[in-house]
């Protein structure tokens, strides 16, 4: 009974501890589900992009090999997210900074993306080139791997799909990393059917040059995604104002009392946590539990820091 007793205030005191330096991750299942997810998609893609970049190859067909290094951008993105996911969840790192380790998410979005923009500039580099040196297609090999590589694109986008409707469902702001991956996922998607439509017409209609035509569609699709992204994870990272959050409704709240805004700072450090300071002036002295209160109506910030000066 008194080891039982002992075992639980150790787990409430280490529980405790966590909570006081931001633990905005480890107990967010929905963050925990990601993981899970991103890890089975890694795996299958990887496997499809392998076979398509080896069968583009030896098939000749650069529409296949651009479909297949597109999936390998998309394998890499999301194992790059996956090992973020790892190093935001660690208990260790967790404690080692300000607002808990949320913010290796968006870092492994913005690698993400720098490498995929790469991957696109070489996939354009090697379409030009086939289009000014054509090189012999096996069309019905390069049929069957790039029909295989539609479907598990399909597959690969209901799983990601599952996790974004049960986000929507639990009212979470959205995890940008797999929701960007889900998007990709379909670009993914459309880059098969592109590179389907090449080899079908390149079959029966002998149109050689629409196969690195569509290699060159497929690259600037994902450098038009790494650029979006990284777009979105670079705002994150320098800590740019939260878009999810109308700051006029906190002013709004805050005015309304009577007292004044006189400076705001809404920024996110977790995917679902949102930071806050601000600095409230009145001429009524009501105290931060006060103000602390009316926000946390208006947002339930994960971080929360008030300051509150009288006027005279």
């Amino acid at each position: 009974m008194v080891q039982t007793i002992l075992v639980c205030y150790t787990n409430q005191m280490r529980k405790n501890e966590l909570a006081h330096h931001h633990n905005y991750l480890l107990d967010d299942y929905l963050i925990s589900e990601n993981e899970r997810r991103t890890l089975t998609v890694v795996f299958v893609t990887a496997m499809t992009m392998l076979i398509e970049i080896i069968a583009g190859y030896l098939t000749g067909s650069m529409a296949l090999l651009a479909d297949g290094w597109h999936m390998a951008s998309h394998a890499g993105a999301l194992a790059i997210s996956y090992f973020a996911y790892k190093l935001a969840r660690s208990e260790k790192l967790t404690l080692k900074f300000s607002f808990g380790a949320g913010k290796f998410i968006p870092l492994g979005g913005y690698t993400s993306a720098i490498v995929l923009a790469l991957i696109a500039l070489w996939m354009a580099g090697q379409s030009v080139s086939r289009l000014l040196n054509p090189v012999p297609i096996y069309f019905d090999e390069a049929l069957v791997v790039c029909t295989v590589g539609l479907i598990v694109n399909i597959l690969c986008a209901r799983v990601l799909s599952a996790h974004h409707e049960e986000e929507q469902g639990h009212g979470h702001v959205h995890d940008h990393n797999l929701r960007s991956a889900y998007f990709h996922v379909l670009a993914d998607a459309f880059t098969s059917i592109l590179a389907l439509v090449a080899l079908l017409f390149g079959k029966f209609y002998r149109v050689v040059w629409l196969d690195p035509l569509m290699g060159l569609v497929g690259s600037a699709l994902i450098l038009r995604w790494a650029y979006l992204l990284c777009k979105e994870t670079v705002w994150e990272l320098l800590d740019g104002h939260a878009k999810a959050i109308n700051q006029n409704e906190i002013r709004q709240a805050i005015t309304k009392t009577g007292a004044t805004v006189s400076d705001l700072h809404v920024w996110r450090i977790a995917p679902s946590a949102y930071a806050c300071e601000v600095v409230v002036c009145s001429k009524q002295k009501r105290g931060t539990a006060y103000y602390r209160e009316l926000l946390l109506r208006v947002h339930p910030f994960g971080h929360l820091t008030i300051e509150e000066i009288e006027q005279s």
